[in-house]
């Protein structure tokens, strides 16, 4: 790469970081402040099923992705380009290259989960549903697991990792580490997308069941409440798969070996930018959509958001008064 071009690219990029951080940075915080509400709504609720429990899980993973992710942007990303003379500590960007990551496989062994606890709730009506100690105990190895394995594969490899940060080929820059964590990523959605077709093709099963026989109220009700509970999580994870896929793909792509990362010509870092953009925003998207998810189709959300609201409108009718 010559000279004119790299000082043409490093231009571009501080026009580019200007705009671009404060806008991802503030979907970041309004992504915390949405899912920070839907906490609110579910520990004010009087209801603790497993569903409630891997919500909650759930919603936390989108607010620790979004602190990372603009903690990240912050200290990889805005601190190096507008004041290098600070001291940058390549094993702090490297932590919070390896949450950003372990948030990620957390959150999709968190769709797992619920697709899991529907498939049996609905295949198998009769199995007892009422196991919220082991629903915890499965979120919490979904949030334990990822974060420890990846912490003992960075401080397992010598002169790499958390041993050597400096090191420009460390293993997190991999093709092997990156293409294998996509693949963990695209086997548990092959997972999830099984379940639900079983689900799928066993409420058809019932449906034609039901209609040869006198349907009573009560199994006319649990039929909604089950079409319901499908929807509602088939919308919970399209909206997972649509936001991580291009970020999946991005780190997939662009190992410290893989061309794609290569930057010679100023049409090579647009390119990178704006990919790097459009993963971003739909990133921050899923973040933003899953609370109007979880408020519009889940009941135990839903009342308790309305309660929060009256609550809110009254102390502020109070004070204007």
């Amino acid at each position: 790469m010559s000279k004119n071009i790299s000082e043409e690219i490093q231009e571009l990029a501080l026009q580019n970081y200007r705009i671009a951080v404060p806008i991802f940075l503030c979907l970041c915080i309004l992504g915390v402040m949405a899912n920070a509400v839907v906490i609110v709504a579910l520990i004010s609720t009087k209801v603790r099923t497993p569903t409630v429990t891997i919500i909650s899980s759930l919603t936390l993973s989108d607010m620790w992705t979004s602190c990372v992710v603009a903690a990240s942007l912050v200290y990889n990303s805005y601190i190096p380009m507008y004041y290098p003379d600070i001291y940058f500590d390549p094993c702090l960007s490297l932590a919070m290259e390896l949450f950003r990551t372990g948030g990620l496989i957390t959150g999709t062994l968190h769709l797992l989960i619920i697709s899991i606890h529907h498939y049996i709730g609905i295949t198998k009506p009769y199995y007892r549903r009422e196991y919220t100690i082991q629903t915890l105990f499965a979120c919490l190895l979904a949030w334990i697991m990822p974060f420890l394995f990846l912490t003992i594969l960075a401080s397992s490899f010598s002169n790499q990792g958390f041993r050597n940060c400096w090191e420009p080929n460390n293993f997190y820059q991999t093709r092997v580490f990156r293409l294998s964590v996509s693949a963990l990523i695209v086997l548990i959605f092959v997972i999830i997308i099984f379940c639900y077709v079983r689900m799928v093709s066993s409420r058809i099963y019932l449906l034609r069941q039901q209609r040869k026989k006198f349907q009573s109220r009560s199994a006319s009700n649990k039929t909604k409440s089950d079409n319901r509970t499908v929807y509602t999580t088939v919308l919970i994870c399209s909206s997972f798969f649509i936001g991580w896929a291009p970020a999946t793909i991005q780190f997939a792509i662009t190992c410290y070996h893989c061309s794609f990362i290569k930057v010679n010509t100023i049409q090579d870092y647009k390119l990178l930018f704006y990919f790097s953009c459009l993963q971003l925003t739909f990133m921050m998207g899923k973040t933003l959509m899953n609370p109007l998810i979880y408020s519009f189709r889940i009941p135990e959300v839903d009342r308790e958001l309305v309660k929060l609201h009256k609550k809110i409108s009254t102390l502020f009718s109070r004070i204007t008064r």
